[in-house]
């Protein structure tokens, strides 16, 4: 063999031993790009680390509308918009059921350890693409796929059909939880979390099991342990302000655990890492962006995020893995606050008003019925029965709800979805619209207007704040560097790349870095 071409073989062999094989997704539940960049500078641990020596897009934009944690989430992890990957929103009417269905929520499987409830989400099945993860293991059957969160559907939805393990925290028990999708028993990496969980609650009492200490396999809780966790509360305990700090701790510890469990990113097949820290997102609707609690909540994150990086670096080693830092969708401020500023402000009661007002036009034009199924974000669901009819009244349901304080837009769904009608807004929500699952009449709030008014702040529009989140691209091979606007569709077929696996196949997304150059 001549010479220049062993060395080509031998630069091309180091090459594939050197190229990152754990791809992790690390998301921020409730982060605006703005939000970020403020924070930035206070930044000391794994934020600052990644932002010193990473890549990072000032606004990764969602595309799409409504603004929400299942559709972000879906996003992010298939590459594509709801359009194609079916989850038009957390929740929505289903015609067949006669009711609202939870985007992961599946009665033909149950959580892992306590009694079933009747809308427990427990299953991708809904998600109608694969996922980075899927497309992993369909590439190397070798390959692993594994997603940790503090909420079911955002560890369900990034983890989806084929994950070896997703666990989060169950908001009834507070401990880590699976579903019998994906196991019969929890699985055992999570028991040193839920060891943690039960002694930051209980004062160190621990659960007593066969063998002593807490196992994946043990017996399931008992009553009085649930009760001591959930305290009586109709509040989830998963969202509990106080115990956020813990559940983000017990987040990188299970995460953790789980690498070195699975070995990821030990062999050359590509793995799969998703975690998701749904504290920011709990608090941002308790207390607005712009309170104490939050910023308190990025400084421990900051914290958390640099245990996690140490622990990938001592696990899988410095350089052997890739990690994008992004979130599921922005939050907009207090409107009370901003009104206080003079600003154009308020909120749209989708669930009481607006359902009203469409209601009362309905009757009007079409003689009294039972027209509307009830509002879902973001809009307004007809019944079955009169789906047939409500349409040809849309003229005049339109015009109402545009009258509507607060509301900037009304569009029925049969115009929305005809290329290229109703504007630049049209397009956004177009791209969030799946047959089956989309409102009736969509319902878009002037900016700085929010849906409900039960949360001091919330989330949901098509407006900037909501939908540009922050990316910082971090580790093996990537550079440090900025970019100004990328696409939330970007995210997965670029982790793709840099672990040498293909993109998901329904993706959209470009790649954005290849071998530590922005791609162009």
């Amino acid at each position: 063999m001549r010479l220049p071409l062993l060395l080509a073989l031998c630069s091309s062999l180091s090459f594939a031993a050197e190229r990152p094989r754990l791809a992790v997704l690390v998301v921020i539940d409730q982060l605006g790009a703005s939000t970020f960049e403020q924070r930035v500078p206070h930044a000391t641990a794994g934020i600052r680390r990644m932002v010193n020596e990473g890549l990072w897009v000032k606004q990764l934009r969602y595309e799409t509308a409504p603004t929400v944690t299942s559709v972000g989430h879906a996003t992010l992890a298939t590459g594509t918009w709801p359009n194609s990957h079916g989850i038009v929103s957390n929740e929505w009417f289903d015609e067949g059921l006669g009711r609202s269905i939870r985007s992961t929520e599946d009665a033909r499987y149950q959580i892992v350890g306590r009694p079933p409830l009747a809308r427990d989400c427990t299953s991708p099945w809904l998600l109608k693409v694969p996922t980075l993860g899927d497309t992993f293991k369909a590439f190397r059957k070798e390959a692993k796929n594994v997603s940790v969160a503090g909420k079911e559907r955002s560890a369900i939805l990034p983890g989806g059909a084929s994950a070896d393990a997703v666990v989060w925290v169950d908001h009834q028990s507070g401990l880590f939880t699976t579903s019998t999708y994906y196991a019969k028993e929890l699985p055992e990496f999570a028991a040193g979390a839920n060891a943690l969980i039960v002694k930051g609650v209980t004062g160190g009492m621990e659960i007593g099991l066969p063998a002593g200490g807490i196992t994946g396999k043990g017996p399931r809780l008992q009553p009085l342990q649930q009760q001591q966790l959930v305290d009586g509360g109709a509040e989830p305990v998963n969202e509990r302000f106080e115990l956020q700090p813990l559940f983000e701790q017990a987040q990188v510890e299970a995460a953790l655990a789980a690498v070195k469990a699975y070995a990821l990113g030990k062999d050359d097949a590509p793995d799969f890492l998703s975690v998701s820290f749904s504290s920011h997102d709990f608090l941002a609707h308790d207390f607005g962006p712009d309170a104490p609690e939050l910023a308190e909540a990025f400084r421990r994150l900051d914290v958390q995020l640099g245990r996690l990086l140490d622990g990938l670096d001592r696990e899988v080693g410095k350089g052997k893995y890739v990690v994008a830092l992004s979130a599921d969708h922005g939050g907009g401020q207090n409107p009370e606050l901003l009104k206080a500023r003079r600003i154009d402000a308020g909120r749209v009661d989708g669930y009481g008003r607006v359902r009203a007002v469409l209601e009362a036009e309905a009757d009007a034009a079409l003689g009294a019925g039972d027209w509307f199924a009830g509002f879902w974000t973001p809009g307004v669901f007809a019944t079955p029965a009169g789906k047939a009819k409500i349409h040809s009244a849309d003229a005049r349901i339109i015009a109402a709800g545009r009258k509507i304080e607060g509301v900037a837009e009304v569009f029925s769904l049969p115009e929305l979805v005809k290329p290229g009608s109703c504007g630049a807004l049209g397009e956004l929500y177009r791209n969030g619209v799946y047959p089956g699952r989309s409102p009736d009449f969509i319902v878009v709030p002037r900016p700085y207007w929010t849906y409900g008014t039960r949360d001091a702040a919330a989330h949901g529009t098509p407006w900037l704040f909501d939908r540009a989140v922050p990316l910082v691209l971090f580790g093996g091979g990537i550079k440090k560097g900025e970019l100004e606007v990328a696409q939330a569709v970007d995210v997965a077929p670029t982790l793709a790349a840099l672990v040498g696996a293909p993109p998901p196949p329904a993706t959209v997304g470009r790649v954005l870095v290849r071998s530590g150059a922005p791609a162009h």
